[in-house]
């Protein structure tokens, strides 16, 4: 395959970042540019030798190019500064990445201030030999050390080491003094502007408030190069530097840093605002030293990204024969299910500079070497090498990520290689094992130890995702041996009765299904009873087999895989693999003449392999390490390691939280799932979607779903269905929570719906006759003013629906038994009650109003009555959704040409008023605006049928939003962004 470049030497230039090839490997490989502003990247004509790229002391070598980071803001250059090697499969090196640099490409002045900081770290390291082990083994050493780059990014000047504070200072002075993340925080309660800053900002405004001062998250930027974002971005690359240098004028000068009291300001150069018009550059902005953060975190310092400039790491020995090509680019080559930076990549790949991608993969790679004597007493090498390779599809963290998705793909799928290489006589023997969560949907709440996993959807849904999955495992795996661990009693076993109930009505032959109550039968710390498993299933690993390889040509083939889950895949799993890898690995050496009776001791080494193993799984899906390490480790459970599984159990619920919101919206912009509208939405809720759930399929089935049960006349025609939201009370406009609501219309009513959409169920619905319809109000809609895009009158657009009850009128709950016509006041309150029984058939209710005996008269709906008039306040969902390809889908209950807010809301008046007058003649009279005409005296106004005015204006927004619920959203965004 063309040869990927080894090291690459990075060059500040005129109009952009030059790339040059260095060492021997890359000769005829020739330069390439990323431009400034741009971000393009193309070949370059550049001839610039290296040695004068050297001498110009404004580069630095690079040993890959992991990819391109883009945001509204800007983009970032990341490049591979350090690695590890940790194992060589085939004479081929395997790294792991230990550090990485974040080069800014938004002007030369600070891609050079970024360069010289990465080299001002690798001046600190020039004295010890950290770099010797990155040096590949065949490539000409010169003496020097890898250049790398610890840039912490941070939009805080970096805070002083524990040794500088002196005992003289007092806490206060200590925090604010520091400006860290916590100080930022302490400052509003010591300092004299306290929160007006962020009051300021909460009620919509971006500059100066009363008092002065900058807004929290939009503050003003100063730069040398008048953008508004530099300053914000030179911070963000910014590194926290050696004592000396961070105490000395110069480095001030060097960064650009004027927080200081005394800091020098350029008087040239003008001090900028962002435009509050583009709010999702905006907040992106404000986000974007966090996300640095975050990828240089999940890059470089949880050292679980892998890579090998030769070798494809993603496919298995069986796939790698056959889809390896000389010809053939390398990212071209790897499986796209554990491609990570295949997005990060593209800039690179659309311009066909493909010595410079170098694919990346999230997992494990471990190796060890060891000996052990045959029948007949010689020794025997053997090397064994443990490659974990994470998915791409549905990846991010534990609760966050469950289940499966509507494609079939589950959480934390995880496929693990274990590689024995028989160096003796050059053969491989590769035994595959997988792990993923239950191919069921479900989800757990965040904020609980031990959360009760709830099943959603219909059960109709939940088998066509669980046989979609199963039926991609058996194209790529063959046999299936499916080991669920989950409890049979308790609150696990909702989930793994509906597991078992699945697999046994698929009634697949290839596909084999056993339920092992890991805690019950190892209860008491007896883990030891894995082996009643083994007894159980153990035959499939001999019965599936292996991949035998000798002198490059496949001789047998794994016949099928044992997929192992419990409710995280990451404990129980961890230690369940372990024992059938142990057992595989046993028949393995035994049928090579190996001494059975030196298996026992010989192989200890293995217990460390998985228990690394399972702790970086755990790491990258719940932050911590593996439970149950102990017994991996050393097949053995004490009380020591029970008490340490505790401390990580409690370490697991604060990430779950505090920190794993934010983590899982970067996983989902990095690998291109998302775009930066998700930073908008987690600035306004702390969280984010699942792209992996199509919305839009969801909310038209709710529509389709509604129309089906609710519509109890087939002599109605159907005009429009919308799902919108609505206060959490009726007849109210700002009552919390916000809920999802599907609205029909039909040629004699409408139809308020609401849906649960985790079982796709109507919980309860309200039909009013267009009769009594009286008017119609849009306009503008804020529900919030916490953040700059939720006071956007364009995108926070309302209905109101004015209505007086009518005799005719249905208000109806699905309940375990139907109540019709219920009282007002108690409406709600049934209707959140009404949640159907699991084992219910069909959804929703589908008598129609004759089936059912009339209820009591007390219980009717009041004549139509002025003084009872009533209405329903409805808001537009957003139209921009953070998930790149999410679309509207076409469909005759809704319009597909809407494009935004405004336009949804406009479009269903017009549908609603159209539908009205064909019933109510006497509205064919109304205005159609909200204005009166030109001489008409008070007594001739008509009220317009339909009305544009603010629902809810910014400033009766701001009048209602109280200090408390400032305090909290900021102390919400301190802690989660």
């Amino acid at each position: 395959m063309p040869g990927l470049v080894r090291k690459i030497l990075i060059l500040a230039a005129v109009d952009g970042l030059l790339l040059l090839p260095t060492g021997p490997r890359s000769r005829g490989q020739g330069p390439t540019k990323i431009s400034y502003k741009t971000g393009a990247v193309n070949a370059s004509t550049d001839e610039t030798p290296v040695s004068q790229a050297v001498a110009s002391g404004n580069s630095f070598e690079a040993v890959g190019i992991a990819g391109l980071l883009s945001v509204p803001s800007g983009s970032w250059l990341i490049a591979i500064t350090k690695r590890s090697q940790v194992a060589e499969v085939k004479g081929r090196q395997i790294f792991v990445i230990s550090d990485i640099a974040l080069i800014p490409l938004h002007s030369k002045s600070e891609a050079e201030a970024a360069i010289l900081r990465v080299k001002a770290k690798a001046v600190k390291r020039s004295s010890s030999n950290a770099g010797i082990e990155d040096i590949d083994s065949d490539d000409d050493y010169d003496g020097e050390s890898i250049l790398s780059s610890d840039d912490d990014v941070s939009d805080d000047p970096p805070r002083r080491p524990n040794h500088h504070r002196t005992l003289s200072s007092s806490i206060a002075e200590d925090v604010i003094g520091k400006k860290g993340v916590y100080g930022r925080f302490a400052e509003r309660w010591f300092s004299k502007r306290g929160w007006q800053v962020d009051r300021n900002r909460l009620q919509g405004l971006s500059g100066k408030g009363e008092i002065g001062g900058e807004s929290f998250p939009m503050r003003k930027m100063r730069s040398r190069t008048g953008s508004p974002d530099s300053e914000a971005a030179e911070k963000a690359i910014s590194p926290a530097l050696d004592e000396q240098a961070q105490e000395s004028q110069g480095e001030r000068t060097l960064t650009g840093d004027s927080t200081g009291a005394d800091a020098p300001t350029d008087p040239d150069q003008p001090i900028e605002e962002p435009v509050d018009s583009e709010v999702i550059e905006g907040v992106a902005n404000s986000l974007t030293p966090k996300l640095l953060r975050t990828t240089k975190l999940l890059l470089s310092a949880s050292r679980s990204f892998y890579f090998s400039y030769d070798y494809d790491i993603t496919r298995s020995i069986s796939k790698q024969t056959s889809a390896t090509s000389s010809e053939v680019p390398l990212h071209k080559n790897v499986d796209t299910e554990f491609f990570w930076n295949r997005h990060l990549l593209e800039p690179f790949i659309e311009s066909g500079q493909h010595h410079f991608a170098l694919p990346l993969m999230q997992g494990f790679v471990a190796q060890q070497h060891f000996q052990i004597p045959n029948k007949e007493g010689y020794s025997r090498n053997f090397l064994l090498t443990l490659l974990s390779r994470r998915s791409i599809n549905r990846a991010g963290l534990r609760y966050l990520r469950r289940g499966v998705d509507e494609h079939g793909y589950v959480a934390n799928c995880v496929e693990t290689e274990q590689l024995l290489s028989d160096i003796d006589k050059n053969a491989e023997y590769s035994f595959v094992q997988i792990r993923g969560s239950i191919p069921l949907f479900f989800q757990q709440s965040p904020y609980a130890l031990k959360p009760k996993p709830i099943l959603m959807h219909s059960e109709p849904a939940n088998k066509s995702a669980f046989q979609t999955h199963f039926k991609r495992m058996k194209d790529r795996y063959g046999e299936i041996q499916a080991v669920n661990l989950v409890e049979r009693h308790g609150f696990e076993a909702i989930v793994g009765n509906m597991y078992e109930k699945c697999a046994t009505e698929l009634d697949d032959p290839k596909i084999k299904f056993e339920w092992f109550d890991f805690h019950s039968e190892c209860r008491g710390m007896k883990f030891e009873n894995v082996n009643l498993l083994l007894d159980r299933v153990g035959d499939v690993v001999e019965e599936f087999g292996w991949t035998e390889e000798k002198d490059d040509k496949i001789e047998r083939s794994q016949a099928g895989i044992i997929r192992t889950n419990c409710m995280d895949c990451l404990d129980r799993t961890n230690v369940v693999m372990s024992n059938f890898a142990r057992r595989a690995i046993e028949i393995q050496l035994t049928r090579l003449n190996i001494d059975p009776t030196k298996l026992e001791t010989s192989l200890n080494f293995m217990n460390l392999l998985w228990a690394d193993n399972g702790d970086a799984v755990s790491k990258q899906y719940s932050s911590t390490a593996a439970l149950k390490g102990d017994f991996t480790r050393t097949k053995k459970r004490n009380i020591s390691g029970a008490l340490a599984d505790f401390g990580l159990t409690l370490t697991r619920f604060w990430n779950n939280i505090i920190g794993d919101f934010f983590t899982q919206a970067a996983i989902d912009y990095l690998l291109g799932n998302v775009s930066a509208q998700i930073f908008v939405e987690f600035e306004a809720k702390m969280m984010s979607g699942d792209p992996a759930v199509s919305v839009s399929k969801v909310r038209q089935n709710a529509i389709e779903t509604s129309c089906r049960l609710v519509i109890a006349d087939s002599n109605e025609e159907m005009i429009g269905g919308w799902t919108l939201r609505t206060p959490g009370e009726e007849n109210t406009l700002r009552t919390f929570p916000f809920k999802e609501i599907v609205l029909l219309l039909t040629d004699a009513a409408l139809y308020f719906c609401k849906f649960d959409f985790s079982m796709d169920k109507v919980s309860a619905f309200e039909r009013i006759s267009l009769e009594n319809v009286k008017g119609l109000q849009y306009g503008a809609y804020i529900t919030s003013t916490l953040t700059s895009a939720q006071v956007n009158e364009k995108q926070n657009v309302g209905l109101v629906i004015r209505y007086e009850p009518g005799k005719d009128d249905i208000l109806r709950i699905n309940t375990r038994s139907l109540t019709s016509n219920v009282s007002r006041q108690n409406g709600d309150i049934a209707a959140e009650a009404a949640v159907p029984p699991p084992d219910a058939e069909g959804q929703g209710d589908t008598k129609k109003p004759d089936d059912v005996e009339a209820p009591p008269k007390e219980k009717k709906k009041p004549e139509s009555d002025p003084t009872h008039e009533r209405f329903l306040a409805f808001k537009a969902i957003p139209a921009d959704s953070s998930i790149k390809s999410s679309i509207r889908l076409p469909s005759p209950l809704r319009k597909s040409a809407e494009s935004d807010e405004e336009g949804l809301i406009l479009s269903i008046c017009s549908e609603i008023e159209r539908a009205c007058k064909v019933v109510n003649s006497q509205l064919n009279g109304s205005s159609e605006s909200g204005s009166v005409s030109d001489g008409s005296t008070g007594e001739d106004l008509v009220t317009p049928f339909i009305e544009k005015k603010d629902i809810v204006s910014v400033q009766e927004a701001k009048k209602s939003t109280g200090l408390f619920e400032q305090v909290g959203y900021s102390i919400r965004r301190w802690v989660w962004a």
